[in-house]
């Protein structure tokens, strides 16, 4: 049977990544959310690839993500709540985004009042066109 999760690959979980990507990415915003992307040819991927060092002429081709949903928002339900809806975004959309793009999603304290998936899908995919980093 086939895994439809996030692969560890597609995931960004170091703190030296997030910061790197916040620092030298650029930032798109909306009430809700607050998106980093960074092109992956840039300077990121010495600690790319789930996390094992690679070397300068084999980056990972497919898209990352990493998420931050903090506290402030809510109890424990609704941050997974939140998180589940914007890993399903990416996973069903990653095919549309341009290799080596990684980004990184963080839901402010009004992510709360979000109805519905399709509510964070418009919204996510909303961002994603103003990053420009859908492929052509």
């Amino acid at each position: 049977m086939k895994k439809l999760g996030l692969g560890k690959k597609q995931r960004i979980k170091r703190e030296a990544e997030f910061k790197k990507i916040m620092k030298k990415g650029k930032a798109y915003a909306d009430p809700y959310l607050v998106m980093y992307v960074l092109n992956g040819n840039s300077e990121i991927n010495s600690l790319s690839c789930s996390g094992k060092r690679v070397t300068p002429g084999r980056e990972c081709p497919s898209p990352r993500l990493g998420l931050s949903v903090d506290r402030r928002i809510g109890k424990a339900i609704i941050r997974n709540r939140i998180k589940r809806w914007m890993r399903e975004v990416f996973r069903l959309h990653r095919s549309r985004v341009k290799d080596k793009i990684e980004m990184i999603l963080i839901a402010r304290s009004s992510a709360r009042e979000l109805v519905g998936y399709s509510e964070m899908e418009r919204r996510i995919l909303n961002l994603w066109g103003k990053a420009r980093i859908f492929r052509n």
